[in-house]
């Protein structure tokens, strides 16, 4: 038990604290409101196996942006998992899922195949494609330098995953928060979460039933997009099992 002597120093401990918790929780507000007033946020996310400063390697990588008046996503994947390099681009649009492969080549740069209903296609979509999740759904720590030391919950670091590595929740982690560091650079917002440590967190039985697919770190970048255009539905819809992506224009 922790025992403060003296009327003077208890009272002055407490104030310190109390105003540590304003600065904290200000801070992460404010941080909010600079997300809320973004019209599309761009973002960039980067899944590693440990924080970068320890030699984390990369899995994926993410670039989107997203639009929170209307819910729309225009996303592109790179990854190397298991040696297989991919690179895809998804638009979200109206509750339906599209998908254009590099492969197709460029004249098939407008043309999308829909794939709503294709799990496997659809795998690096994150089941949460607003990607504010680690400002919005944070809980203010502490400060960090010119960011805020954050709690951020488990299931809104793995759903704002793709959704093929991290399909669910595991019941395990429902009250478990992962650590994180947002900070502000101006009109961007660097994020940092501890992935690895969430994991930690659970009991070594507990962890054991988790495919935790090597996650250890998540960064991420986020900003007002300086490209006002609107996300709008695809020029061109064609299945490439029937018509060619070169003459997906035609479809």
């Amino acid at each position: 038990m922790l025992t403060l002597n003296g009327c003077g120093g208890s009272g002055e401990a407490a104030a310190s604290k109390a105003d540590d918790f304003m600065l904290e929780g200000e801070k992460l507000e404010s941080i909010n409101g600079q997300v809320d007033g973004m019209g599309i946020v761009e973002w960039h996310g980067q899944l590693l196996t440990k924080n970068p400063d320890n030699g984390g390697k990369r899995i994926f990588d993410l670039d989107g942006r997203y639009s929170p008046s209307t819910g729309y996503s225009e996303l592109s994947m790179d990854s190397a998992i298991g040696g297989d390099v991919q690179q895809v681009d998804y638009l979200v649009v109206a509750g339906r899922t599209y998908f254009n492969s590099e492969v197709w080549g460029p004249g098939a740069a407008d043309c999308w195949a829909d794939i709503t209903d294709d799990a496997p296609r659809s795998w690096a979509l994150p089941t949460d494609l607003d990607p504010t999740w680690p400002v919005t759904a944070a809980r203010a720590v502490k400060l960090a330098g010119d960011g805020v030391a954050v709690g951020v919950p488990a299931a809104a670091v793995l759903t704002g995953m793709p959704r093929g590595l991290f399909p669910s929740v595991p019941a395990a982690l429902d009250d478990v928060e992962a650590r994180a560091v947002v900070t502000p650079h101006g009109h961007l917002i660097e994020v940092g979460v501890d992935v690895l440590n969430m994991w930690n967190a659970l009991p070594e039985e507990e962890l054991a039933a988790i495919e935790t697919r090597k996650a250890g770190w998540w960064a991420m970048t986020m900003k007002e997009s300086p490209d006002g255009t609107s996300i709008t539905p695809p020029k061109h819809v064609f299945d490439p099992a029937v018509t060619p992506p070169s003459q997906c224009k035609r479809a």
